[in-house]
């Protein structure tokens, strides 16, 4: 690929078409920084429910609560995962941030085929934990829709999430010096 500067714009082409690339470096870095996130906010998500199931909440709010929490911390890391990506590219923030959205979830069917593959399986260490049920005063219609919703928004939250940031940080980014 041949790299020309333009005189006076300040940017670099590739290519005989003039399209800048994808910086997949910025993707990269935007993709940990959404897992960063993720998990900082997970844990302060995960304290603000734990004491609000505590104070007394009864178990369907409790398990609402959670995917409501699941999904603010995804749209939330997401949000600075692609405005990371956006701001790093200083252009095209809204694919940058779409990208950093796609890079996890490749991440996560990549990593979930070869557990599948080599058979590891996290449920046969647990056996002296108790884990949570399924809530007991939600009809199961209601537990279907419920679940299903979250799901599709979980898939969702992170592409819209990732474009909005992405297009943000990459008007900022342009403003950069």
């Amino acid at each position: 690929m041949a790299e020309r500067y333009e005189a006076g714009r300040g940017d670099y082409h590739y290519g005989s078409s003039g399209r800048r690339s994808t910086s997949w470096v910025s993707v990269l870095i935007g993709w940990l920084s959404a897992l960063g996130a993720s998990l900082i906010l997970s844990g302060i998500v995960g304290g603000i429910i734990g004491a609000f199931v505590a104070a007394g909440a009864q178990n369907g709010q409790g398990g609402n609560a959670t995917l409501v929490g699941l999904l603010i911390t995804l749209f939330v890391a997401f949000l600075i995962g692609g405005y990371t990506a956006g701001r790093l590219a200083g252009r095209d923030g809204t694919k940058h941030g779409l990208l950093v959205a796609l890079v996890a979830l490749v991440v996560t069917i990549v990593l979930a085929l070869l557990g599948g593959l080599l058979g590891v399986s996290f449920i046969g260490s647990l056996r002296g934990v108790t884990l949570p049920g399924i809530p007991e005063n939600i009809a199961q219609q209601g537990l279907n829709t419920s679940l299903t919703l979250s799901s599709v928004l979980a898939l969702l939250l992170p592409f819209v999430a990732g474009a909005l940031g992405g297009s943000r940080g990459a008007a900022t980014g342009a403003r950069r010096p």
